[in-house]
């Protein structure tokens, strides 16, 4: 659509009349290089270089670097550094340099090179953010825009997308951005600033359309550089753009509700500037079109065809992920998993724990087993198969339980088991509010109340873990509340809602998640639903350490749904009928493993009260054992952690650290997450992973046409890949692609971090959780045939150019023969792994732990007692 507010000819050329600029075709152009991170609340991990995935990784990350002035590898020398280390192997060169596209004649001559000093090869390029038109721009005219502008644009900003953290409100009701902007700067006494100049305040009166083209022309001055110009305004602060942007195609992200448009943010931005300019350079300032040399700078679309990939970083790169991959994939092989067959006898399990795919439940299933080889545990995405919204007992608007590519059509309510719940206050400082403002009331409640949090502050810091929270406020769920999961009649709600599920549904959801982990038989007296979230009092990324198959929420929600589901009579009598027959002596429990305190909590103990809990007995006393030795693995990481050998100790560190003010790393997340595999849970029982893997339980007897898998390849390629490629990019720079260091950081309306109370909303990941992370792309691994594999890939749409693209890297192994193969564009390979590459083996993991601090490689465990 063009526009044609401006009646000047020119500004008429310029959108879009008579064939000229379109300005909405140019702001749509340019918001798919904008981040695509949301609100705090919302922090789920995707792909950092979105904009570029339909690109080759290695094209994609060059045209990135261009665009956004970023490093793409990390420096030569620390690679280098690992090869003298053994951490990149001789043979995974070779395999790198056979795969670079390198003619073979060049690559004996490439190898020497890879050897050879140069501290200035990573630097990132010349690129638009950086060094483009409008930073030339400013410096010809020695005035920096964006130190006059950015504190204007990004107080306003923060103050009417506010979600709470002020007591006043900026925005009125069903005002958008821009008349909140003319508000200001027209019917206020004392005018917005810099908007006091008379000529800039009434230009506001044409709209965002007929500014940006007024702005356009007395800034710019050349059509053929307008796009450009407003791309580079937009990387001048990524943040707060992509933000906008996102709030403008998705109003629901927020919870109290904004009207904005990445266009009103430009029209006003670009106001400010041409104030600034006014007053500092006055009405006859000279705009870019008569810069001299302008053909020499960096042009956009030069930028995405003119690409200079480093091939030595790119060798080197392939080569460490190689290396890392086929310990992985040499371990696969000597693992004696063997196809079941009618006279195969099976040990039945004495409890079956069900746990989301994250890495960090990893080593907790590995403890659990070693400790118990009679619990049998499953992996899945931590939604549970059951989507919806959950709108807990003190919550004012429900939120997405489910991935982000879901868009939930039911509501879960929390009700109190007494019908009217009356809220009690709280007895703590933190739960005191007061309604009525003013300035002797507010300078009366700092100089009293205030003296009160001061005194709390201090005892935190000293005494960390005094009023720690516990694990039942991490999960917004009260143990002894009731979920109302049960359709009582087919009218949705106001908002278009269907309040519970109908016990078809219910059965669907249910049947669903047992075929695709494959238990659908042998069902054990006691199935444990294990949710995951995390607790720590200094992470405003708090969303982005809970479940990303939960919209960055606790699962707790998810997992007494499925366990109250998969109890009831009439949904077992349904999945009967569709071949899934549940012992009618088996009873599942939900509980919530909290991943930064190792701490775990079950659910709703009435609901099997009346039954044999001799059981759950025996698995709490096994967890609570798996717990303290998962605390004291987690602990090698910390610098301030424990030396002892003592679990017991490991875990008060673990307890302390997430309960102190002063600590930004209440746990590592997924640093150094490397693998996922797809299939049986004998493929991967008995290999020490190191917390770096993915674990989908998979059955691929029980999917011959490749249905089930193209079902869980859709659920785990965007949140795995997404958490794995934001690591990757946040490490390499993080200057750009991540947040920096926490320290400086302060919360901004409960949207976004910023550096002060000035800066550009931070996005990516803080140096805090990528700091001991090793970059390098997924590989997935899926025990199946390959031309099953081939059929489950043509069902998954444009999910599939992440493998194509390298994105993330692909592999299958066949449940027969144990060959392995690797996936790319150009097809399968089979995969050649040096005899000399045997995994190494220890009896169990406490034993392979003991005085590592860094990545520990692939073991093959035992399997003897600890």
């Amino acid at each position: 659509m063009t526009v044609s507010k401006p009646t000047t000819p020119l500004n008429d050329q310029l959108l879009g009349n008579a064939g000229g600029f379109d300005l909405d075709a140019a702001i749509e152009h340019i918001a798919h290089w904008l981040p695509t991170q949301g609100p705090l609340k919302d922090f789920i991990h995707h792909n950092t270089l979105h904009a570029v995935q339909d690109k080759p990784f290695h094209e994609g990350v060059a045209i990135a670097a261009r665009i956004f002035g970023a490093r793409s590898y990390l420096p030569l020398a620390d690679y280098q550094s690992r090869y003298r280390q053994g951490r990149i192997r001789d043979d995974a060169i070779d395999w790198a340099l056979a795969h670079c596209d390198c003619p073979e004649a060049e690559r004996a001559a490439l190898r020497e090179r890879l050897f050879e000093d140069d501290k200035h090869s990573h630097y990132p390029p010349i690129s638009l953010a950086n060094h483009g038109i409008r930073a030339h721009w400013m410096t010809a005219l020695e005035v920096d825009l964006n130190a006059l502008a950015h504190p204007v644009v990004f107080r306003l900003l923060g103050n009417f997308l506010d979600q709470g953290i002020s007591r006043w409100t900026l925005a009125k009701d069903g005002e958008s951005f821009w008349d909140c902007v003319l508000r200001l700067t027209q019917n206020s006494l004392l005018p917005l600033y810099p908007f006091h100049i008379a000529e800039v305040r009434e230009l506001l009166n044409q709209g965002p359309d007929g500014v940006i083209a007024h702005c356009l022309e007395r800034m710019v001055g050349a059509e053929s550089w307008y796009e450009q110009y407003l791309l580079e305004l937009l990387l001048s602060h990524p943040g707060w753009a992509g933000m906008v942007r996102l709030i403008e195609l998705n109003p629901q992200a927020l919870l109290a509700k904004r009207t904005i448009s990445l266009k009103q943010l430009i029209a006003f931005e670009m106001a400010c500037e041409l104030a600034f300019l006014t007053k500092k350079r006055g009405k006859q300032f000279s705009n870019i079109a008569k810069l001299p040399q302008l053909d020499t700078l960096p042009r956009f679309e030069h930028q995405l065809a003119d690409l200079a990939i480093p091939l030595r970083l790119r060798v080197w790169h392939e080569a460490m992920e190689w290396s890392m991959h086929s310990e992985l994939l040499a371990a696969l092989v000597t693992q004696p998993v063997t196809r079941a067959t009618p006279n195969t006898t099976k040990v039945s399990p004495t409890a079956q724990a069900l746990f989301c795919i994250d890495d960090r439940e990893c080593s907790l299933r590995r403890h659990l087993e070693e400790i118990d080889p009679s619990i049998e545990t499953f992996g899945a995405a931590g939604f549970f198969g059951i989507d919806f919204l959950y709108q807990g007992l003190d919550d004012v608007y429900p939120v997405a339980q489910c991935p982000a590519v879901i868009t939930p059509k039911h509501l879960i309510r929390e009700e109190a088991p007494h019908q009217h719940r009356k809220k009690t206050k709280t007895k703590n400082l933190a739960g005191m509010h007061f309604s009525a403002h003013s300035m002797f009331r507010g300078w009366l409640f700092t100089q009293t109340i205030g003296l009160g949090y001061a005194i709390r502050l201090a005892w935190n810091v000293f005494r960390p873990g005094a009023g720690v929270p516990k694990v039942q406020q991490l999960s917004e769920v009260e143990a002894h509340s009731h979920l109302h999961l049960l359709r009582e009649n087919d009218e949705p709600t106001e908002e278009g809602y269907l309040l519970g599920f109908s016990f078809s549904e219910m059965a669907d959801r249910v049947g669903g998640l047992l075929r695709n982990i494959g238990l659908t038989q042998g069902f054990a007296p006691l199935v444990v639903i294990v949710a995951h979230g995390s607790s720590s009092v200094n992470n405003p990324h708090f969303a982005a350490y809970d479940c990303g198959a939960c919209s960055g929420k606790p699962g707790a929600p998810n997992a007494r749904a499925f366990a109250w589901m998969a109890n009831h009579s009439s949904v077992r009598d349904i999945l009967r009928e569709r071949g899934i027959s549940i012992p009618d002596d088996t009873y599942f429990v939900a509980a919530l493993h909290n991943t930064s305190r190792d701490e775990i909590s079950y659910f709703d103990p009435n609901a099997y009260r009346h039954r044999d809990l001799s059981k759950l007995h025996t698995f709490k006393h096994a967890m609570q054992h798996a717990l303290l030795r998962n605390a004291r693995e987690r602990c090698r990481w910390f610098e301030l952690g424990p030396q002892s050998h003592s679990n017991k100790e490991a875990h008060r560190h673990v307890v302390a650290r997430a309960s102190s003010i002063f600590e930004p790393r209440p746990e590592y997340n997924h640093s150094n997450n490397l693998y996922c595999v797809v299939g049986r849970r004998e493929l991967s029982r008995q290999l020490f992973l190191d917390r770096r893997s993915f674990l989908h339980s998979y059955v691929p007897d029980s999917d011959p046409q490749g249905e089930i898998l193209a079902k869980i390849l859709g659920a785990i390629i965007p949140v795995c890949g997404g958490i794995n490629l934001e690591y990757l990019f946040s490490r390499v720079d993080n200057s750009v692609y991540g947040a920096g260091t926490k320290l400086p950081h302060n919360v901004i309306g409960l949207l976004g971090v910023a550096n002060g109370v000035e800066g550009d909303l931070r996005t990516g990941l803080p140096q805090q959780m990528i700091e001991v992370h090793e970059p390098a792309r997924l590989l997935m691994v899926i025990e199946q045939r390959r031309d099953i594999v081939d059929q489950a890939l043509a069902l998954i749409g444009d999910l599939k150019e992440w493998l194509d693209n390298e994105w993330i890297r692909f592999a299958c192994q066949d449940p027969l023969s144990h060959e392995l193969f690797y996936y790319s564009a150009r097809g399968w390979e089979a995969v050649r792994l040096p005899a000399s590459l045997q995994p190494p083996a220890a009896p169990h993991s406490e034993r392979i732990i003991v005085g590592k601090t860094e990545t520990i490689p692939v073991h093959q465990l035992l399997g003897r007692p600890a």
